[in-house]
């Protein structure tokens, strides 16, 4: 008798799962809808240099990518205005190709939905310690932000140092001395260009690998850093690619690497942005990250109106080089 008690129950388990996976074989269709185009900014403003500001409209997570997008999601019909806080307004110049700003050089600059100070020079306009207001009118709607530009990150010096193997003396880390001031939440981001002496093999600024970096551990302490490439990731140096001094490639000696350094002391907001910025493209593609929004200090959009207060450095790659001085000579194109 106990066995078949316990035969029933066992049989009832039995219908009662069935039961329930059967239930789960419905179909459930979710209706995304679509929210209205918002504006996506990338603004940014440094000490002596002009303001600019990319626009472009959100796009719809499942819509296909193809070679029109960029076309597409363009926003060239804003009007783009920066009031500083002692009163002074500039209007920003929709830049519809490289004669607008009478250069012919043939830059590759992703001219699309680009807005440009091209009258940065008239009241000293871009100045460490002001505060920017963005405005942008776009199809009746007002999106605003607030930066500032903060002085320049004090950096000691510079210098190129070997990696540590002995059958690759070519491979060469940037490293740098920084004294951070004794105040909270000081940042930095870090790009690079890299050139051969004649052309420019990098023609836009490129992330250094940990680009976004904070004092939260060393706060007021004079400490050292090194910058190394980010890319692809490679069997032997990981992901950590160095910069290339002189050597001989298959037969061939190819000339090294000359780098423009540019590090960026930023705002707590900017440094949110960019975090998030590199967060998720690290963890892009892993099914077991977390998912993270993107940071914005837009009203009214998205992305991101930065202030920098910016340092450049022009490094052959020689080791044991060591500067002190920025590199002061960078042309308005360089600058992106």
């Amino acid at each position: 008798m106990n066995f078949l008690t316990s035969f029933k129950g066992f049989l009832l388990c039995i219908l009662l799962v069935s039961m329930i996976l059967n239930s789960c074989d419905k179909e459930i269709e979710v209706d995304l809808g679509s929210s209205k185009d918002q504006i996506v900014v990338e603004g940014s403003i440094q000490q002596q240099y002009p303001a600019y500001v990319f626009l472009t409209k959100s796009e719809n997570y499942f819509n296909q990518v193809n070679i029109n997008t960029i076309d597409n999601i363009s926003v060239n019909d804003a009007e783009v205005y920066i009031e500083r806080n002692d009163g002074v307004i500039h209007k920003l110049t929709h830049i519809s190709s490289l004669d607008t700003l009478m250069i012919l050089d043939s830059l590759m600059l992703p001219i699309k939905g680009l807005y440009m100070d091209v009258n940065y020079q008239q009241d000293q306009f871009s100045q460490a310690g002001y505060q920017y207001k963005l405005y942008i009118y776009w199809k009746g709607d007002t999106i605003t932000s607030t930066t500032s530009i903060p002085p320049q990150y004090p950096i000691d010096s510079v210098w190129v140092e070997r990696k540590d193997t002995v059958e690759d003396q070519y491979k060469c880390y940037i490293w740098a001395r920084l004294n951070d001031p004794d105040t909270i939440n000081n940042s930095i981001l870090v790009h690079y260009k890299r050139d051969i002496g004649w052309k420019p093999m990098d023609p836009l600024f490129i992330p250094t690998a940990i680009s976004v970096r904070s004092d939260n551990l060393l706060n007021g302490e004079s400490h050292t850093v090194s910058f190394a490439r980010s890319g692809r990731f490679d069997e032997e140096d990981g992901v950590l690619l160095p910069f290339y001094a002189d050597r001989e490639a298959d037969g061939n000696f190819v000339r090294k690497d000359i780098v423009m350094l540019r590090i960026s002391h930023m705002d707590y907001d900017s440094f949110k942005f960019w975090r998030s910025v590199e967060r998720n493209q690290s963890t892009n593609g892993n099914p077991f990250a977390e998912p993270m929004n993107l940071y914005s200090n837009i009203k009214g959009g998205l992305g991101i109106w930065g202030g920098y207060g910016v340092s450049y450095f022009y490094i052959p790659i020689v080791a044991d080089t060591v500067i002190y001085e920025t590199y002061n000579d960078v042309d308005v194109l360089e600058i992106f």
